[in-house]
This record gives C-alpha cells, sequence and structure tokens, in this order.
C-alpha cells in the first residue's frame, strides 16, 4: 500500500490507538505529523471522555462517538442516531425483568439501573464530565433522546437473542468483551463512517480505518482495515492488514512503514 493513496486514517481507541493503561501510542503524533495524513477517531466512547485525546492529538476534524450514535466538530453535534423510544422501553423493562444491570447514555446525562461491578470503571471516568443519574427512572430515561445502552451480565448472550427479537429498529450486540451495548440499527461506526466521508467529499477507497473488537467490524466493511493483533479472531478474519499490537503501537507502526 502506498500513503499516497490515503487521505485518512480513522482509528478506534481502547485497544487500538490506546494502550491498556488508556494512554495514545506513543509515536502517532510525531507520525502523523512526519507523514502528513489526516486521522480521526471512530470510538465506543462518549464525547466528554474523548476530549482529552481530541486536545493531544490536535484533531480538527469531525469525530464519531458512542459506536457511530454521533459524530462531533468541535463541541458541536453534526449528525446523531438515537434509539427509538416505544423500543427502548420494551427493551429496558426486559433488562430490569432480567436483572441486568445497564448504563443510558445521553450526550449530558449518564443513566444508572442496577449493579454490576464491570459498570463501574464507565460510570467513574465521567464523575465530574457529566450528570451521573443513580438508580434512574424507566419513564424518565425514555422521555430523553437515548444512544447507546451498555449492559453487563453473565446470561447476555441470550438477553441479547430476547432483545433482538421484539425490535425493528434496535440491536443489542457485544460489543467488546463481556460487554454488549443496544443501538439503533442505523448507529453503527460504519454507517456513521459513510456519512463522514461525505461531508469531507473522501472517497472510502482512500481511507484506512484501525480497530481491535467486535463493534469495528462494520467500519472494515467500507473501507480497508487494519487490526491490532491484540483483536479479536472475528476482526482479523475481515481485515485487509495487520500490524503490531496496541501495546507496541501498532497504529503509528503500521503508518510509518507506508511508503510514499
Amino acid at each position: 500500500m502506498s500513503l499516497k493513496t490515503i487521505k485518512l486514517i480513522v482509528a478506534d481507541l481502547d485497544g487500538t490507538l490506546l494502550h491498556d493503561d488508556k494512554s495514545l501510542d506513543r509515536n502517532i503524533k510525531s507520525v502523523l505529523i512526519e507523514k502528513n495524513v489526516p486521522l480521526t477517531f471512530v470510538s465506543g466512547r462518549n464525547v466528554h471522555i474523548i476530549q482529552d485525546y481530541i486536545k493531544e492529538l490536535n484533531i480538527t476534524l469531525p469525530y464519531i462517538t458512542n459506536n457511530g450514535a454521533n459524530m462531533f466538530l468541535g463541541d458541536t453535534c453534526i449528525y446523531e442516531c438515537p434509539i427509538d423510544s416505544s423500543e427502548l422501553k420494551t427493551c429496558l423493562n426486559i433488562l430490569v425483568a432480567n436483572k441486568v444491570a445497564f448504563l443510558a447514555y445521553t450526550n449530558q446525562t449518564i443513566y444508572s439501573v442496577g449493579y454490576q461491578e464491570g459498570l463501574d470503571a464507565f460510570k467513574n471516568r465521567l464523575i465530574g464530565k457529566c450528570e451521573i443519574v443513580e438508580d434512574a427512572n424507566i419513564e424518565d430515561i425514555v422521555n430523553d433522546s437515548i444512544f447507546k445502552v451498555v449492559m453487563i451480565h453473565p446470561n447476555m448472550e441470550k438477553i441479547k437473542n430476547q432483545l433482538n427479537s421484539v425490535c425493528d429498529k434496535t440491536v443489542c450486540m457485544q460489543s467488546e468483551g463481556i460487554i454488549y451495548t443496544l443501538t439503533n440499527k442505523d448507529s453503527t461506526k460504519g454507517k456513521t463512517l459513510l456519512k463522514l466521508l461525505e461531508y469531507l467529499d473522501i472517497d472510502s477507497n482512500s481511507v484506512l480505518a484501525f480497530g481491535d473488537n467486535y463493534n469495528d467490524i462494520s467500519m472494515f466493511e467500507v473501507v480497508d482495515g487494519v487490526v491490532v493483533e491484540n483483536a479479536q479472531e472475528s476482526l482479523k478474519e475481515v481485515a485487509k492488514y495487520l500490524t503490531k499490537s496496541n501495546e507496541d503501537d501498532g497504529v503509528s507502526y503500521f503508518i510509518e512503514t507506508l511508503t510514499l
């Protein structure tokens, strides 16, 4: 592959451009400057917990959050795809009936229902950055614009199938590891990436995407994909290229090796 053909690089954050301790790829900033190639994020993260990385890499392009449910330019949301409120209510009642703890995300508020230890990390990194409503009421949640619901439960595969069986516009899917997300069916990284390319007037053949997990598969269906060595095996099967792990700065390594 030649760098001359690449007009944009998009990268997932956790497990890809970030080390396991959540620090950025050590060489990405210098490599982007050296190669003079633009990069932006396509992340499952909420807008508030992406800002430090936006500032660190001085990203001025639009960036995608919440697994494709939102696209921002600076602080302004330029695209959003919330979950249908009637289907959301049905899904949340199923989760409550099955004692599944979850977090429901707007761009300003996180609604928390139930307790699951694995969800604490998500809430903790949002403390002081947005409102967190504990023991939220279902009616209050469905009356807001919810872009993503995050769930962890030992029986989540069975519950996922139950949720998907009652929804036409909403989908529950495995995001990474034991983490599952509920989103609008039109809210995927791949579909919103296409909207980004249309916005920037860039052909998909000129874009390279980096990822590591299930929620990155849709990106690789629309542009050439590069997986880090630590990626899920299912993602490696659909990727075009393989690079070093996130811990070994795989993203910057791959860009550095591209010829001019």
